[in-house]
């Protein structure tokens, strides 16, 4: 009985502190910015393409949710630069897509 009492009252205490409201940090471009600028430096100086499938997700999703436009310019740039081949063209575009943030 004991036992069942503790657990009863040990029940009681998680769903209280279970109840208590989450609060989610606000994202801001900048921070957005801030994750996907160091990943176009690195293509800007590499003309690494593994590096530019990283990008995707922050552009579509991350930074849609601060700032659509600038998030439709960037998914613009991020199709043209998966689609680039050369070294050379994948520079230039990252560059290009630096100047936008």
């Amino acid at each position: 009985m004991r036992f069942l009492t503790s657990l009863l009252l040990l029940s009681a205490i998680a769903v209280v502190g279970c109840s208590e409201e989450v609060v989610v940090p606000e994202t801001s471009t900048e921070s957005v910015t801030g994750l996907i600028k160091p990943i176009l430096e690195k293509i800007a100086e590499t003309g690494d393409r593994e590096a530019v499938g990283e990008l995707k997700s922050y552009i579509g999703e991350s930074l849609a949710d601060v700032d659509q436009a600038k998030s439709d310019a960037l998914m613009k740039d991020y199709n043209e630069l998966q689609s680039m081949s050369g070294s050379s063209q994948i520079k230039a575009k990252a560059r290009d897509m630096l100047s936008k943030l």
